[in-house]
């Protein structure tokens, strides 16, 4: 019961805390050439936390500057590479509703992004806020309830098949 209100107060501060994403219409053939710097927001869930990683080996390739964004308790999971630019939150970073810190949101939005993307599969509110938060050009994530409020470019969602999802987004952004 506590939770269920937590979440449906966590949804009303999303929804009327931060404006509504105002996305103008964006010719995304050349968005990823000219793209430098990601953040990506690895999977709160830990069976697709693995699954992500030919997507950070593909950016890494292409010389992008990528910050990964996960728990303080699965930077070590990561590849050396990216330990190096991964940002850790842990319980002092989630407010009493499940959502970032004020200093978190501060230390984001000081830092420069071209391209967020979000790899969660279902609405985690906490990514959610960060995503809706931060002011990038090109914020790409999984089509969920309420999404089109986040994310300008939108790849479906196997629900059943994580593997499938995660290598449709993938594909989609090589085809750019």
């Amino acid at each position: 019961m506590i939770e269920a209100l937590k979440k449906k107060a966590a949804r009303f501060i999303l929804n009327k805390k931060i404006p509504e994403a105002d996305f103008h219409q964006r010719n995304f053939s050349s968005v990823f050439t000219k793209t430098y710097s990601f953040l990506i927001l690895m999977p709160a869930n830990e069976g697709d936390f693995r699954l992500v990683f030919p997507m950070l080996e593909y950016l890494k390739e292409q010389r992008k500057n990528i910050v990964v964004m996960t728990y303080d308790f699965r930077i070590s999971l990561l590849q050396p590479y990216f330990k190096t630019n991964a940002i850790e939150h842990g319980l002092n970073d989630i407010t009493k509703l499940d959502l970032p810190s004020k200093n978190l949101l501060h230390k984001l939005s000081n830092m420069r992004f071209d391209v967020l993307i979000d790899m969660n599969r279902e609405e985690i509110l906490y990514y959610s806020y960060i995503a809706k938060s931060l002011d990038v050009p090109v914020k790409i994530g999984f089509v969920r309830f309420d999404s089109d409020g986040y994310f300008n470019f939108q790849v479906v969602n196997k629900q059943n098949d994580p593997e499938v999802s995660y290598k449709n987004l993938l594909d989609c952004l090589k085809m750019f």
